[in-house]
């Protein structure tokens, strides 16, 4: 690749963003070979794409402090985003890893070319250290966009659980069935207050069996929730009814201190059922 002479930071900016294109697609390349994940094309072409105005951002930026670059550069990251980054950021390690490689040989391409071009010393350091601290951001941003998929996805496996895992079951004209299932967290009560009682009312439904038979464990926090549950039940003139409790929970819900006297509770839902009639 043949190159003209520059004499300045500008004019190497100017330079940058003519080859940008080139240099690219040499590190692309690079960086895949060296990736153990298959890439669909069109990420690859997106890539050099990305790279090349990597590149142009990187020379349009050598006059900037990091101070003023660093707000610009993340604006310019989530630009880049697409839908479909979200599946390759799952394999974040496979990218990761030769990602030192590749930083090296970007630092030596664009330091080759700073001295082929008679920069001097102290510009040489700008381009490469303005170039290391890019990647810096770039791959902690990476990271840190890997951290909000991982979460958002696992709270959107954690919001079916609670739904699955709390349902309002309609058995016959005026009752339903609301089976808890594992422990009942701040979570499950919340779902419950907000959008089981709510789905209570819309089916108008008479009379509510909460049934335990799922459930591991009661404590006093548990406990406080369900009391919390069945007043808001009580005062839209909704009855309810407890079943489910386990011979092996009363002795433990003794010793704690609750008390479900003033409760109508049943062994079993069959038997709720019988009783009611």
């Amino acid at each position: 690749m043949g190159f003209e002479k520059v004499n300045t930071i500008e004019e190497f900016a100017q330079f940058l963003s003519k080859n940008a294109e080139s240099i690219s697609r040499e590190i692309v390349n690079y960086n895949v070979s060296k990736l153990e994940i298959a890439l669909p094309q069109e990420i690859i072409d997106k890539s050099i794409d990305t790279n090349c105005e990597f590149l142009k951002f990187l020379g349009s930026t050598l006059t900037f402090s990091n101070e003023e670059v660093e707000p610009k550069f993340i604006e310019w990251l989530v630009k880049q985003d697409t839908p479909k980054d979200a599946q390759y950021i799952e394999n974040l390690s496979s990218l990761i890893k030769p990602y030192a490689e590749t930083r090296q040989l970007l630092i030596r391409i664009l330091s080759q070319v700073c001295m082929d071009h008679r920069l001097t010393t102290e510009e040489v350091i700008t381009v490469t250290s303005r170039l290391s601290y890019l990647l810096d951001l770039s791959i902690t941003e990476t990271i840190l966009k890997r951290e909000r998929i991982t979460k958002e996805r696992e709270e959107k496996q954690n919001q079916k659980i609670t739904e699955l895992s709390s349902p309002i079951i309609p058995i016959q004209n005026g009752m339903a069935v609301l089976p808890i299932i594992g422990d009942v967290d701040v979570e499950k009560s919340e779902f419950i207050m907000n959008r089981v009682i709510p789905r209570v009312t819309e089916l108008k439904i008479e009379c509510v069996i909460i049934d335990f038979s799922a459930t591991a464990t009661i404590d006093t926090e548990i406990a406080a929730r369900i009391f919390t549950i069945y007043d808001v039940l009580k005062l839209l003139g909704v009855n309810a009814m407890f079943t489910g409790i386990r011979t092996d929970l009363v002795s433990r819900i003794i010793k704690s201190g609750i008390s479900f006297s003033s409760f109508k509770t049943y062994a079993t839902l069959q038997q709720a059922l019988e009783d009611i009639g």
